[in-house]
């Protein structure tokens, strides 16, 4: 599967020149060039786009803040590896109409059957089965009761703890089903159930259901906050470098600045809070009004999982600040190092003494976020998640309760899911022990995935990747050959887009650069999701180890 030493360069590089010219037909120029900065620049159209159309909207006349925004796990690269994969299936299905011959399989244009997808953590895409009772549940809520709860063969066919919950959701639905609009909020049944939850899994800190918000996967919830807080173009939000891309690209969509501070990779990824004083003043000394500041926790794309001295550092920094604190806990179910542990900021902020929801100024502002996308649910395209207020002004609430209407509400599948993800089947009840088991069988393969992928990857010469303790990724540095400097300067991309897109070619494997995610100056590397199966996982990483020894030969 991987490309012969002996390829022809010009053929290569032919290739490898179309691939990008798709990937910059789709997109901007400048969502193919990395910017390591996090500041936020002037938007500006970029030269490369230019129109001779009398249309009204054009690239010219389009707002410059989307051309500027980037989202790398759906970037340049990815486009290129769905082309190749189009052309893949276009290929199998006329050697199936034809007979495939051996001469016809020898004429294949690239030397794999398939795209090894691991650019996004999207776990159903690449194998995962969905959890059987949410489904069940979720069946009989979305059925008309005729021929689901009521139907005198139900219990035939669904067990009764299934037909029970989907009952029970059906009157917090007010009998009007799924199919019809919910609270703004979200579903007042639902939200209890998060707010119990959130209670649960912080030892007794009490939540209020009031103060919470189901939305549209976290993404959305972040999206509102951010919204929320960018109140001209001064403000800034400090994001962590490496960051996930939704924060760079919607505060780039709202002309806000980025203000990166630098996580530590050769302590695990870990934070300290010298290196957050230092990025809070320099922004400051530039005139940016920082008022918020992003944790990801575990961290996406790094994997880390901090300790409670590190959080509990976070969120006095945060208070001592006055930063309203955005935690995005979405992984905080995906723990896998021995000894480590989730802890969620609220429960640091309760522990500090920093909750005070009695409408006073003091304490922590904080809001948390989580997914029904990650963990062992995978269930990403339901687009279920919630966001947590906590300290958070009334009026404000308001307003975001304002912002949540013109949407009219989130998805109720989703928010169906988002009550099965927090409140399982009771305990004892005809299902518990099968769901609990198969929770643990896609917990258990995970963490082989991210000690065999981190493992695998760190044991590539040339290569440094931290141990995943917990996320869904893992992110490599890569020690570039000098060539490439010079291949990606002609091409007006990252070194390790070059990388990325080589490996693409020569395996069918599409990860994400790392300079997609923001890093410091001089490292490049890229971001790999362990998802698919153990197996497959296996082989890519000796894929992987044999294109860089080919790699760094051509690239001399």
């Amino acid at each position: 599967m991987r490309e012969s030493k002996n390829q022809n360069s010009s053929s290569y590089s032919s290739r490898y020149h179309r691939l990008l010219l798709f990937a910059m037909s789709s997109m901007s120029l400048s969502s193919l060039t990395a910017d390591a900065s996090t500041s936020s620049a002037s938007p500006s159209a970029p030269s490369s786009l230019s129109s001779t159309s009398t249309k009204r909207l054009t690239v010219e006349s389009m707002n410059k803040n989307l051309l500027k925004m980037e989202y790398a796990v759906r970037g340049p690269v990815v486009i290129a590896a769905d082309k190749i994969n189009d052309e893949l299936k276009q290929q199998q299905q006329q050697q199936q109409q034809h007979g495939a011959t051996s001469q016809s399989s020898n004429n294949n244009k690239y030397p794999f059957d398939h795209i090894i997808y691991t650019n996004i953590g999207n776990p159903h895409s690449v194998g995962q089965a969905p959890l059987t009772w949410p489904r069940q549940v979720l069946a009989l809520v979305d059925l008309p009761d005729a021929v689901g709860v009521n139907h005198p063969d139900a219990p035939k066919l669904f067990p009764p703890d299934a037909i029970r919950r989907a009952q029970e959701i059906k009157t917090g639905l007010m009998g009007h089903g799924s199919g019809a609009y919910s609270h703004s909020q979200g579903a007042q049944c639902f939200r209890n159930d998060v707010a119990q939850f959130i209670q649960r899994r912080d030892n007794g800190v009490a939540s209020d259901a009031s103060r919470i918000f189901l939305t549209n996967g976290a993404s959305e919830a972040i999206r509102m906050v951010l919204q929320t807080l960018v109140a001209n173009v001064n403000c800034g939000t400090m994001i962590p470098v490496p960051q996930y891309p939704i924060y760079s690209a919607t505060l780039d969509l709202l002309n806000a600045h980025k203000v990166g501070y630098y996580m530590d990779e050769e302590s695990d990824w870990s934070l300290n809070v010298e290196e957050l004083e230092r990025a809070l003043e320099e922004a400051k000394s530039k005139g940016i009004e920082v008022n918020s500041f992003v944790l990801i926790n575990p961290g996406n794309p790094t994997g880390q999982v901090l300790t409670k001295e590190n959080v509990k550092d976070i969120v006095s920094f945060c208070a001592r600040h006055r930063l309203v604190l955005l935690a995005d806990e979405v992984y905080q179910e995906n723990v896998y190092e021995e000894g480590a542990a989730f802890y969620s900021a609220k429960r640091a902020a309760h522990d500090l003494g920093l909750l005070h929801n009695d409408g006073s100024d003091a304490g922590i502002e904080l809001v948390s976020f989580h997914s029904v996308s990650k963990g062992v649910f995978g269930e990403c395209g339901r687009r279920g998640g919630y966001m947590e207020l906590v300290g958070i002004d009334s009026g404000v609430v308001d307003q975001l309760y304002k912002l949540a209407s013109s949407s009219l509400c989130s998805t109720v599948s989703g928010q169906v899911m988002t009550s099965l993800m927090v409140r399982g089947p009771d305990f004892g009840s005809e299902s518990y022990e099968s769901h609990e088991a198969e929770k643990k069988a896609v917990f258990d393969s995970l963490k082989r995935r991210a000690k065999l992928v981190g493992d695998g990857l760190n044991s590539i010469e040339g290569f440094s990747c931290r141990s995943p303790k917990g996320s869904m990724y893992c992110f490599p540095s890569v020690k570039m050959p000098p060539g490439v400097f010079r291949e990606a300067e002609s091409r007006g991309v990252s070194p390790d887009t070059v990388y990325a897109v080589s490996l693409l070619e020569a395996t069918g494997i599409c990860v994400v650069p790392a300079s997609g995610f923001h890093q410091r100056e001089g490292r490049y590397g890229f971001r790999t999701t362990f998802l698919p199966s153990e197996e497959e996982m296996s082989k890519a990483v000796e894929m992987i180890r044999g294109h860089y020894k080919e790699f760094c030969a051509r690239y001399a």
